[in-house]
Protein backbone atom coordinates (compact mmCIF):
# COMPACT_ATOMS: atom_id res chain seq x y z
CA UNK A 1 0.00 0.00 0.00
CA UNK A 2 1.39 3.74 -1.24
CA UNK A 3 2.04 5.33 2.26
CA UNK A 4 0.74 8.47 0.67
CA UNK A 5 -2.07 10.15 1.90
CA UNK A 6 -5.50 9.65 0.33
CA UNK A 7 -8.26 12.09 1.02
CA UNK A 8 -11.42 10.66 2.46
CA UNK A 9 -14.21 11.59 0.29
CA UNK A 10 -17.80 12.11 1.26
CA UNK A 11 -20.25 11.06 -1.17
CA UNK A 12 -23.66 11.90 -2.41
CA UNK A 13 -25.70 15.13 -1.87
CA UNK A 14 -28.72 13.02 0.11
CA UNK A 15 -30.76 15.34 1.48
CA UNK A 16 -31.55 16.31 4.99
CA UNK A 17 -33.83 19.26 5.33
CA UNK A 18 -32.51 22.49 6.89
CA UNK A 19 -29.98 20.52 8.17
CA UNK A 20 -28.17 19.66 5.33
CA UNK A 21 -24.82 22.28 5.45
CA UNK A 22 -24.82 21.81 8.77
CA UNK A 23 -23.99 17.97 8.45
CA UNK A 24 -21.76 18.80 5.63
CA UNK A 25 -19.60 21.63 6.97
CA UNK A 26 -19.13 18.74 10.17
CA UNK A 27 -18.20 15.80 7.71
CA UNK A 28 -15.60 17.98 6.49
CA UNK A 29 -13.82 18.44 9.90
CA UNK A 30 -13.22 14.84 9.23
CA UNK A 31 -11.35 15.01 6.05
CA UNK A 32 -7.69 13.38 6.34
CA UNK A 33 -5.50 11.16 4.47
CA UNK A 34 -4.84 7.32 5.27
CA UNK A 35 -5.56 6.85 8.91
CA UNK A 36 -3.83 4.25 10.92
CA UNK A 37 -5.28 1.92 13.34
CA UNK A 38 -3.71 2.73 16.57
CA UNK A 39 -2.16 0.95 19.37
CA UNK A 40 -2.60 1.27 23.05
CA UNK A 41 0.10 1.18 24.74
CA UNK A 42 0.52 -0.48 28.34
CA UNK A 43 3.44 0.69 30.93
CA UNK A 44 4.73 -1.51 33.86
CA UNK A 45 7.46 -1.63 36.04
CA UNK A 46 8.67 -4.47 35.63
CA UNK A 47 10.72 -6.98 38.21
CA UNK A 48 13.03 -8.76 35.90
CA UNK A 49 14.28 -7.18 33.10
CA UNK A 50 16.97 -8.18 30.59
CA UNK A 51 18.23 -7.11 27.35
CA UNK A 52 16.73 -8.01 24.28
CA UNK A 53 18.91 -8.23 21.04
CA UNK A 54 16.75 -7.34 18.04
CA UNK A 55 16.82 -10.93 16.32
CA UNK A 56 15.19 -11.86 19.99
CA UNK A 57 12.67 -9.17 19.70
CA UNK A 58 9.05 -10.52 19.79
CA UNK A 59 5.73 -8.68 19.56
CA UNK A 60 2.73 -11.16 20.82
CA UNK A 61 -0.61 -9.85 19.66
CA UNK A 62 -3.57 -11.03 22.24
CA UNK A 63 -6.13 -9.96 19.82
CA UNK A 64 -10.06 -10.47 20.17
CA UNK A 65 -10.38 -13.37 18.10
CA UNK A 66 -8.36 -14.96 15.49
CA UNK A 67 -11.34 -15.32 12.77
CA UNK A 68 -11.68 -11.40 12.25
CA UNK A 69 -10.01 -10.33 9.28
CA UNK A 70 -9.29 -7.31 10.58
CA UNK A 71 -6.50 -8.67 13.22
CA UNK A 72 -4.61 -10.30 9.94
CA UNK A 73 -4.00 -6.58 8.84
CA UNK A 74 -2.46 -5.29 11.86
CA UNK A 75 -0.22 -8.22 12.27
CA UNK A 76 0.90 -7.62 8.45
CA UNK A 77 1.43 -3.90 9.02
CA UNK A 78 3.72 -5.32 12.73
CA UNK A 79 5.02 -7.93 10.43
CA UNK A 80 6.44 -5.25 8.15
CA UNK A 81 8.18 -2.80 10.56
CA UNK A 82 9.80 -6.64 12.51
CA UNK A 83 10.93 -7.21 8.92
CA UNK A 84 12.46 -3.32 8.74
CA UNK A 85 14.08 -3.68 12.02
CA UNK A 86 14.56 -7.39 13.15
CA UNK A 87 12.72 -9.45 15.27
CA UNK A 88 8.80 -11.05 14.58
CA UNK A 89 5.84 -10.47 15.42
CA UNK A 90 2.48 -12.92 16.06
CA UNK A 91 -1.41 -13.05 16.43
CA UNK A 92 -2.44 -14.81 19.72
CA UNK A 93 -6.15 -14.87 20.40
CA UNK A 94 -9.45 -17.32 20.93
CA UNK A 95 -11.49 -18.12 17.51
CA UNK A 96 -14.42 -16.55 19.90
CA UNK A 97 -14.18 -12.71 21.65
CA UNK A 98 -13.40 -13.91 25.50
CA UNK A 99 -11.93 -11.60 28.39
CA UNK A 100 -11.16 -14.82 30.51
CA UNK A 101 -9.45 -16.21 27.14
CA UNK A 102 -7.27 -13.32 26.73
CA UNK A 103 -6.23 -13.72 30.55
CA UNK A 104 -5.32 -17.29 30.05
CA UNK A 105 -2.89 -16.41 26.88
CA UNK A 106 -1.56 -12.96 28.50
CA UNK A 107 -0.36 -15.58 30.89
CA UNK A 108 1.35 -17.88 28.98
CA UNK A 109 3.27 -15.25 27.37
CA UNK A 110 4.09 -13.88 30.42
CA UNK A 111 5.53 -17.30 31.59
CA UNK A 112 7.39 -17.55 28.37
CA UNK A 113 9.03 -13.94 28.96
CA UNK A 114 7.89 -12.27 26.05
CA UNK A 115 9.60 -8.82 26.01
CA UNK A 116 6.36 -6.89 24.39
CA UNK A 117 2.59 -7.89 24.59
CA UNK A 118 -0.03 -5.85 23.04
CA UNK A 119 -3.62 -6.49 24.12
CA UNK A 120 -6.54 -5.38 22.23
CA UNK A 121 -8.99 -5.94 24.70
CA UNK A 122 -12.27 -7.92 24.61
CA UNK A 123 -12.99 -6.60 27.90
CA UNK A 124 -11.17 -3.52 29.71
CA UNK A 125 -11.20 -5.10 33.10
CA UNK A 126 -11.08 -8.65 32.98
CA UNK A 127 -7.96 -8.73 31.59
CA UNK A 128 -5.95 -6.26 33.65
CA UNK A 129 -4.62 -8.69 36.86
CA UNK A 130 -2.91 -10.64 33.98
CA UNK A 131 -1.50 -7.44 32.12
CA UNK A 132 -0.11 -6.23 35.77
CA UNK A 133 1.06 -9.81 36.25
CA UNK A 134 2.92 -9.73 32.65
CA UNK A 135 4.59 -6.60 33.94
CA UNK A 136 5.51 -7.86 36.85
CA UNK A 137 6.98 -10.63 35.12
CA UNK A 138 9.45 -8.15 32.73
CA UNK A 139 6.71 -8.00 29.26
CA UNK A 140 6.15 -4.20 28.48
CA UNK A 141 2.47 -4.25 27.92
CA UNK A 142 0.89 -2.34 25.62
CA UNK A 143 -3.12 -2.06 24.41
CA UNK A 144 -3.81 -1.64 20.63
CA UNK A 145 -7.15 -1.35 18.91
CA UNK A 146 -9.48 -1.58 21.83
CA UNK A 147 -7.93 0.02 25.37
CA UNK A 148 -8.13 -1.95 28.50
CA UNK A 149 -8.93 -0.19 32.11
CA UNK A 150 -5.75 2.95 32.54
CA UNK A 151 -4.98 0.96 35.98
CA UNK A 152 -3.51 -1.69 32.98
CA UNK A 153 -1.29 0.47 30.76
CA UNK A 154 0.88 3.22 30.81
CA UNK A 155 -0.21 4.76 27.50
CA UNK A 156 -2.81 3.94 24.59
CA UNK A 157 -2.00 4.38 21.15
CA UNK A 158 -5.35 5.24 18.96
CA UNK A 159 -6.22 4.85 15.86
CA UNK A 160 -8.72 8.28 16.18
CA UNK A 161 -10.17 9.92 18.69
CA UNK A 162 -13.28 8.10 20.37
CA UNK A 163 -15.62 10.95 19.50
CA UNK A 164 -14.66 11.70 15.71
CA UNK A 165 -15.02 8.04 15.11
CA UNK A 166 -18.86 8.11 17.23
CA UNK A 167 -19.78 11.40 15.53
CA UNK A 168 -18.24 10.23 11.81
CA UNK A 169 -20.78 7.38 12.02
CA UNK A 170 -23.58 9.29 13.20
CA UNK A 171 -23.32 11.96 10.18
CA UNK A 172 -23.03 9.40 7.71
CA UNK A 173 -26.06 8.12 8.81
CA UNK A 174 -27.54 10.96 9.35
CA UNK A 175 -26.28 12.06 5.70
CA UNK A 176 -28.37 8.95 4.09
CA UNK A 177 -31.54 8.59 6.28
CA UNK A 178 -32.46 12.36 7.02
CA UNK A 179 -32.51 14.25 10.36
CA UNK A 180 -35.87 12.03 12.03
CA UNK A 181 -37.09 8.05 11.92
CA UNK A 182 -36.16 5.28 14.43
CA UNK A 183 -32.50 4.62 14.76
CA UNK A 184 -31.07 1.15 16.55
CA UNK A 185 -27.23 -0.07 16.76
CA UNK A 186 -25.57 -2.98 16.86
CA UNK A 187 -22.59 -3.24 18.80
CA UNK A 188 -20.33 -6.32 19.41
CA UNK A 189 -20.29 -6.82 23.12
CA UNK A 190 -21.56 -4.60 25.86
CA UNK A 191 -18.07 -4.52 27.69
CA UNK A 192 -16.39 -3.37 24.20
CA UNK A 193 -14.52 -0.18 25.64
CA UNK A 194 -13.63 1.20 22.33
CA UNK A 195 -17.01 0.07 21.07
CA UNK A 196 -18.86 1.80 23.66
CA UNK A 197 -16.78 4.88 23.73
CA UNK A 198 -17.46 5.67 19.96
CA UNK A 199 -21.42 4.94 20.27
CA UNK A 200 -21.66 7.31 23.09
CA UNK A 201 -20.13 10.10 21.00
CA UNK A 202 -22.91 8.84 18.77
CA UNK A 203 -25.58 9.23 20.54
CA UNK A 204 -24.19 12.57 22.17
CA UNK A 205 -24.18 13.92 17.94
CA UNK A 206 -27.53 12.34 17.71
CA UNK A 207 -29.19 14.67 20.52
CA UNK A 208 -29.40 17.83 18.14
CA UNK A 209 -31.77 15.87 16.50
CA UNK A 210 -35.02 16.17 18.64
CA UNK A 211 -37.15 14.04 15.61
CA UNK A 212 -34.84 11.13 16.13
CA UNK A 213 -35.53 8.26 18.18
CA UNK A 214 -32.22 6.02 19.30
CA UNK A 215 -34.77 2.29 20.14
CA UNK A 216 -32.48 -0.45 20.82
CA UNK A 217 -28.65 -1.54 21.15
CA UNK A 218 -27.85 -5.28 20.55
CA UNK A 219 -24.92 -6.96 20.58
CA UNK A 220 -23.38 -9.91 17.90
CA UNK A 221 -20.20 -10.70 20.07
CA UNK A 222 -17.78 -10.47 16.86
CA UNK A 223 -20.18 -13.16 15.61
CA UNK A 224 -21.17 -12.59 12.35
CA UNK A 225 -24.16 -15.16 12.55
CA UNK A 226 -25.28 -13.69 16.19
CA UNK A 227 -25.00 -10.48 14.38
CA UNK A 228 -27.21 -11.35 11.48
CA UNK A 229 -29.72 -12.93 13.84
CA UNK A 230 -30.02 -9.84 16.51
CA UNK A 231 -30.93 -7.76 13.54
CA UNK A 232 -33.16 -9.41 11.92
CA UNK A 233 -34.90 -9.81 15.28
CA UNK A 234 -34.89 -5.63 15.13
CA UNK A 235 -36.50 -5.55 11.93
CA UNK A 236 -39.75 -7.66 13.32
CA UNK A 237 -39.27 -5.78 16.48
CA UNK A 238 -39.11 -2.34 14.74
CA UNK A 239 -40.75 -2.49 12.12
CA UNK A 240 -40.69 1.04 10.78
CA UNK A 241 -37.15 0.91 11.66
CA UNK A 242 -35.57 3.94 9.95
CA UNK A 243 -31.67 3.48 10.69
CA UNK A 244 -28.70 0.47 11.93
CA UNK A 245 -25.40 2.33 13.01
CA UNK A 246 -23.07 -0.83 13.49
CA UNK A 247 -19.21 0.03 14.84
CA UNK A 248 -18.00 -3.64 14.62
CA UNK A 249 -16.29 -5.78 12.62
CA UNK A 250 -17.28 -8.62 11.22
CA UNK A 251 -20.65 -7.24 12.52
CA UNK A 252 -21.34 -4.55 9.65
CA UNK A 253 -21.12 -6.61 6.89
CA UNK A 254 -23.68 -9.23 8.71
CA UNK A 255 -26.34 -6.29 9.87
CA UNK A 256 -26.17 -5.68 5.84
CA UNK A 257 -26.66 -9.70 4.92
CA UNK A 258 -29.78 -9.54 6.92
CA UNK A 259 -31.39 -6.35 6.22
CA UNK A 260 -30.95 -7.62 2.45
CA UNK A 261 -32.68 -11.00 3.71
CA UNK A 262 -35.65 -9.05 4.96
CA UNK A 263 -36.02 -6.59 1.31
CA UNK A 264 -35.87 -4.09 3.42
CA UNK A 265 -32.37 -2.84 1.85
CA UNK A 266 -32.76 0.86 1.35
CA UNK A 267 -35.50 1.39 3.37
CA UNK A 268 -33.26 0.76 6.33
CA UNK A 269 -29.99 2.84 5.90
CA UNK A 270 -26.48 1.65 7.46
CA UNK A 271 -23.34 3.17 8.83
CA UNK A 272 -20.70 1.67 10.85
CA UNK A 273 -17.12 0.84 10.53
CA UNK A 274 -14.96 -2.12 9.21
CA UNK A 275 -12.40 -3.73 6.85
CA UNK A 276 -13.49 -3.11 3.35
CA UNK A 277 -12.43 -6.63 1.90
CA UNK A 278 -15.60 -8.15 3.49
CA UNK A 279 -18.00 -4.77 3.45
CA UNK A 280 -17.81 -3.47 0.62
CA UNK A 281 -19.45 -5.23 -1.65
CA UNK A 282 -22.70 -4.46 0.38
CA UNK A 283 -21.82 -0.24 -0.03
CA UNK A 284 -21.39 -1.24 -3.81
CA UNK A 285 -24.98 -2.59 -4.34
CA UNK A 286 -26.20 -0.14 -1.77
CA UNK A 287 -27.48 -2.09 1.15
CA UNK A 288 -24.49 -0.02 3.25
CA UNK A 289 -25.03 3.81 2.41
CA UNK A 290 -21.64 4.56 4.32
CA UNK A 291 -18.51 3.15 6.05
CA UNK A 292 -15.46 3.83 7.16
CA UNK A 293 -12.33 3.14 9.47
CA UNK A 294 -8.83 3.65 9.48
CA UNK A 295 -5.83 1.68 8.33
CA UNK A 296 -5.20 -1.78 10.56
CA UNK A 297 -1.85 -2.26 8.98
CA UNK A 298 -0.66 1.03 9.59
CA UNK A 299 -1.97 0.20 13.01
CA UNK A 300 0.25 -2.76 13.85
CA UNK A 301 3.05 -1.01 12.17
CA UNK A 302 2.97 1.59 14.93
CA UNK A 303 2.16 -0.59 17.00
CA UNK A 304 5.40 -2.42 16.83
CA UNK A 305 7.97 0.32 16.40
CA UNK A 306 5.88 1.60 19.89
CA UNK A 307 6.67 -1.93 21.77
CA UNK A 308 10.10 -2.04 20.56
CA UNK A 309 11.09 1.66 21.69
CA UNK A 310 9.07 1.16 25.05
CA UNK A 311 11.41 -2.27 25.64
CA UNK A 312 14.40 -0.36 24.56
CA UNK A 313 13.71 2.13 27.02
CA UNK A 314 13.62 4.82 24.53
CA UNK A 315 10.18 6.00 26.02
CA UNK A 316 8.66 5.63 29.46
CA UNK A 317 5.03 5.77 28.77
CA UNK A 318 4.77 9.69 30.07
CA UNK A 319 2.97 12.20 28.46
CA UNK A 320 5.33 14.24 26.11
CA UNK A 321 7.58 11.17 25.04
CA UNK A 322 8.06 10.45 21.29
CA UNK A 323 9.70 8.46 19.35
CA UNK A 324 10.25 8.50 15.75
CA UNK A 325 10.20 6.24 12.66
CA UNK A 326 13.27 7.76 10.75
CA UNK A 327 12.42 5.44 7.67
CA UNK A 328 10.61 3.04 6.30
CA UNK A 329 7.05 2.60 5.91
CA UNK A 330 5.78 5.43 7.87
CA UNK A 331 7.88 7.14 9.29
CA UNK A 332 6.92 10.37 11.33
CA UNK A 333 7.30 11.25 14.81
CA UNK A 334 4.28 9.90 17.13
CA UNK A 335 3.89 11.33 20.62
CA UNK A 336 1.91 10.76 23.71
CA UNK A 337 -0.33 13.49 24.49
CA UNK A 338 -1.57 15.05 28.00
CA UNK A 339 -4.45 12.40 28.16
CA UNK A 340 -1.55 9.41 28.35
CA UNK A 341 -2.78 8.49 24.30
CA UNK A 342 -1.05 9.08 20.70
CA UNK A 343 -3.60 9.78 18.09
CA UNK A 344 -2.44 8.27 14.76
CA UNK A 345 -5.49 10.28 12.52
CA UNK A 346 -9.06 10.54 11.66
CA UNK A 347 -11.56 8.35 10.44
CA UNK A 348 -11.38 7.95 6.50
CA UNK A 349 -14.88 6.46 4.33
CA UNK A 350 -14.69 4.12 1.65
CA UNK A 351 -16.14 4.82 -1.69
CA UNK A 352 -16.54 3.08 -4.60
CA UNK A 353 -14.21 5.58 -6.29
CA UNK A 354 -11.63 4.44 -3.52
CA UNK A 355 -11.96 1.51 -1.79
CA UNK A 356 -9.88 -0.77 -4.76
CA UNK A 357 -7.09 1.02 -3.20
CA UNK A 358 -7.33 -0.53 -0.08
CA UNK A 359 -6.44 -4.52 0.38
CA UNK A 360 -6.99 -5.20 3.60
Amino acid sequence: MNPSPYNAVIAGNAAIGGNSKQVASKLSRFRIGLVPLTLFAVAALPVLTKTVKADDFELAMVIKETTNPYYNATLQGAQIAAKETGGKANNYGPTQSSGQAQVELINNLADRHIPAIAVAASDPDAVVPAMKRAQKLGAKVITFDADSNPQGRTFFVNQSTSDAIGRYGAMLLLKSMGPKGKVAIVSAQPTAANQNAWIAAFRDELKQYPDIQIVDEVYGYDNEQKAFDVTVALTTKYPDLTGIFAPTCPGLPAVARAIESVHKQGQIKISGNCVPSITSKYMLDGTIQGFYLWDPIKLGYVTYYAAKNFVEGKIQGKPGDSFTITSGRWPGTYKIDDSGQIVTGEPLQFTPENVKDYNF
